[in-house]
């Protein structure tokens, strides 16, 4: 089957970028109305109040679970403070760009005047302040209420894309393609293409979605390609024949650590054809979005429809991610395969939990790991440039009973919620040292990055590391493990030795 996009691969030859290592990258997905303007008030998803146990969802114990960093603590931003403040911290945090949440609806005209202002401010500020941080878009799960064709749906959906690039387009932060294209993301995108209902199945499929977004290409007036994302993990050779044939790149999303045999069968077929296998990685996944229990759809109910459904009538979806483990684990695949790009499932998706940003429950613990992992990978060494050490855990025991609780729907097909009943220490130390994990020996534990683990108990977790008789690391968790915890809350929480001065780098 002919490729319908060129991509130069040695892959991603980006403008005033040249040795390959410089051409490694990680992006995050970034949902792109969660910009932090606490000038104004804040919508839902980011909005602190919402979490508040005593707050205006108290009923439920609070209906978020999440607390970002900047909701707290970025006084009185415009846009321009807020976007400032993301570039910031993604580079702090080992973020090189952002895919921008695009959403292709019946209301995308209206929606783009507010994406389209965000999306150019991170532009101009990646062009004025940050150079090389990178921009692209996410167009996602095109959808209309109504009989719409492919031809129809273009029309509604490629002028506001053409707006932004007339205006933008010149900016070296876009992502682009080896060939010069920009370089966009699909999610759930194949619905574009007529006759293509939800999921392209075969190659006769996959060529309609391709050629769909040709000619979405050409209606915005901006030669583009796109990043495919595989959404049946199975080993069909013709249908994974027919997707590396045509697109230039692949990513998965949070189900990257599930079917490894397959995802192993798409990379390896991707470097035989040409096509650019991108790693996928997410630290966590735990909602505060809630839904309607037992009945099995994707409507968010809105905050004033859960309290009226109360504890009985709502589930939380989750997806068991054994603390630090799923993290460790795709990184490592990242390596392995030798990518050139990481996507970070996001940056700010606080209801979905797996969020990189800065937030109350993660704190810096998963960034620390990411550049642990990104030093790795693009220099092939294993150095440790200070001694760290990281805790994950879960704030209670799975059989804990909250005085809230709410249903788990479990995404994942590990189910084992037992098996996270454990608190994890991950060092990262330059020399070997003497490690103790509230109050037990670990011994000595050599240099490097190690991971270590003991059953959860009740109380703050406390490590101490001590190397020829000096304390190096000495910290407690300003969180305790309970006993008696207040609400269902699945997400994993993480503290740091460089908690401190990953805070004060950002807010100081």
């Amino acid at each position: 089957m002919k490729r319908f996009y060129c991509l130069v691969l040695g892959v991603l030859a980006l403008p005033g970028m040249g040795r390959a290592d410089d051409q490694k990258l990680v992006l995050a997905h970034y949902m792109t109305d969660m910009v932090p303007r606490t000038r104004q008030k804040l919508i839902r998803w980011i909005d602190p109040e919402l979490a508040e146990p005593g707050g205006s969802t108290a009923a439920l114990g609070g209906l978020h679970q999440t607390v970002p960093m900047a909701s707290l603590h970025l006084q009185d931003a415009d846009l321009e403070k807020a976007v400032d403040f993301e570039i910031r911290a993604a580079r702090q945090l080992g973020i090189d760009g952002f895919q921008f949440y695009y959403p292709l609806v019946d209301h995308t005209p209206v929606l783009a005047r507010n994406y389209n202002a965000i999306i150019a401010q991170f532009i101009r500020l990646s062009d004025s302040r940050y150079k090389g941080f990178r921009i692209s878009l996410c167009l996602a799960h095109p959808a209309t209420g109504k009989p719409t064709s492919e031809k129809e749906k273009i029309s509604l959906w490629s002028p506001p894309i053409r707006e932004l690039l007339n205006s933008t387009g010149k900016s070296p932060a876009w992502l682009r393609a080896g060939s010069g294209s920009l370089l966009f993301y699909l999610w759930v995108g194949d619905a574009l293409a007529d006759g293509i209902d939800g999921l392209a199945h075969k190659p006769a499929e996959i060529k309609k979605v391709a050629e769909a977004y040709q000619r979405f290409s050409k209606a915005i007036g901006t030669p583009i390609e796109f990043v495919y994302q595989v959404r049946r993990p199975e080993i069909d050779a013709p249908y994974i024949d027919s997707i590396v044939k045509t697109f230039p790149a692949v990513w998965g999303w949070t189900a990257s650590d599930e079917n490894l045999e397959f995802w192993d069968y798409l990379a390896r077929r991707c470097r035989q054809e040409g096509c650019l296998y991108t790693q996928s990685v997410y630290p966590d996944y735990y909602t505060s979005k809630v839904y309607a229990r037992g009945k099995n759809n994707h409507a968010i109910l809105p905050t004033g429809v859960a309290l009226k459904a109360g504890l009985d009538g709502i589930e939380r979806h989750y997806r068991v991610t054994n603390l630090a483990q799923t993290q460790l684990l795709l990184l490592e695949r990242a390596i392995r395969h030798d990518v050139k790009l990481i996507n970070y499932v996001t940056w700010n998706d606080f209801p979905e939990g797996h969020h990189l940003a800065p937030e109350a429950s993660h704190n810096f613990g998963p960034s620390l790991l990411l550049r642990h992992f990104k030093r790795r990978w693009k220099s092939g060494k294993e150095d440790i440039l200070q001694d760290e050490a990281i805790v994950f855990f879960k704030k209670y025991r799975h059989d804990a009973k909250p005085k809230y609780p709410v249903e788990l729907k479990v995404k994942s097909r590990n189910r084992n919620l037992a098996g996270e009943d454990r608190i994890e220490l991950v060092t990262l130390l330059r020399k070997p040292a003497r490690c103790t994990l509230n109050g037990k020996s670990l011994g000595m534990v050599g240099q490097g990055l190690r991971v270590h683990s003991i059953p959860s108990e009740p109380g703050p977790v406390r490590v101490l590391v001590v190397r020829e008789g000096k304390q190096v690391i000495r910290f407690k968790t300003p969180l305790a493990i309970s006993n008696s915890p207040l609400r269902t809350d699945r997400l994993t929480y993480s503290y740091s030795s460089s908690f401190e001065d990953e805070y004060r780098k950002l807010f100081d």
